[in-house]
């Protein structure tokens, strides 16, 4: 959402009927109306994008306007961590006890970290030990145990916020036996974030490499640059191979909700913090 510019500013701006509506949608993914309810966020495009970005952005404004909420983000593992871009003093890491987790330095030849964690043993005392308005990087040491971990939150009775990086490494596409059983419970769970005051925000490079039911469940739509157009979408992949990239006043991106679409940017504010090039891996793996 853009507030970087002052009301004279503002007003002097042209403002188009698309930009108005993707505010609109903008709004509707942040909103908090039990009436409403909560929303389920796919965001996707090319390496380089903003994809990522656009997830931060996302959490960093729900940190400053809802700071008594809990809020959750999900890493890859083996890869730079990208939560840490939003400063050291906004997250709070967590891991599962005995769950061979560990901390290397990217900036320092991948040399072993001890970082300040707390450790959770179920559900139950991971919710517990939560801390609101702060981003809580959860890792289970199994990235498929998030489905669960949804599951459980839809019980909680509270608003809350799940950041997932590469949704992908969760549901996969092409899958069976117990994982196509479980994709498809998660996929049910995710039909009744809107019901239970959760919002689920997720980014993919493309979305052929998510499980369909889960695709199926998406309410908000973001195409960055790069991006593929749904089967289902009103937006063109013409229209989307027109995006216009620019570093300086931010990547555009088409937003769609409810049969309705418009355009608008975001800007790459979140880069490398020096000192905080980490990432995770699981002993063994």
């Amino acid at each position: 959402m853009k507030y970087e510019n002052s009301e004279e500013e503002r007003e002097a701006v042209v403002v188009t009927k698309s930009e108005i509506v993707a505010e609109r949608i903008l709004k509707r993914i942040h909103v908090h109306d039990v009436d409403v309810g909560g929303v389920f966020t796919e965001i996707t495009g090319s390496q380089g994008s903003g994809k990522t970005s656009v997830l931060l952005s996302f959490m960093d404004y729900t940190m400053k306007q809802y700071p008594d909420e809990k809020i959750f983000w999900s890493s890859c593992y083996n890869a730079p961590l990208q939560f840490v871009k939003i400063g050291k003093e906004r997250f709070h890491v967590m891991v599962k006890q005995d769950s061979g987790v560990r901390f290397y330095d990217r900036g320092n030849k991948l040399t072993r970290i001890e970082l300040p964690v707390t450790f959770f043993s179920d559900y139950h005392d991971l919710y517990d030990k939560t801390l609101p308005g702060t981003c809580n990087a959860v890792f289970f040491g199994d990235r498929f145990r998030w489905m669960e971990f949804l599951h459980h939150l839809r019980s909680v009775g509270e608003w809350c916020h799940i950041y997932i990086d590469e949704i992908s490494e969760i549901c996969p596409s092409f899958t069976c036996g117990k994982l196509w059983h479980r994709i498809g419970e998660f996929s049910m769970d995710l039909k009744e974030v809107r019901k239970c005051m959760m919002n689920v925000h997720m980014n993919t490079q493309s979305v052929s490499d998510i499980d369909h039911r889960v695709r199926t469940k998406v309410m908000v739509k973001v195409y960055m640059p790069g991006a593929h157009a749904d089967t289902i979408s009103r937006i063109t992949q013409v229209a989307i191979d027109n995006l216009e990239e620019d570093s300086l006043h931010g990547n555009e991106a088409y937003l769609e909700y409810s049969g309705k679409f418009g355009r608008t940017r975001f800007k790459d504010i979140y880069r490398p913090i020096p000192g905080l090039q980490w990432e995770a891996r699981i002993d063994g793996k």
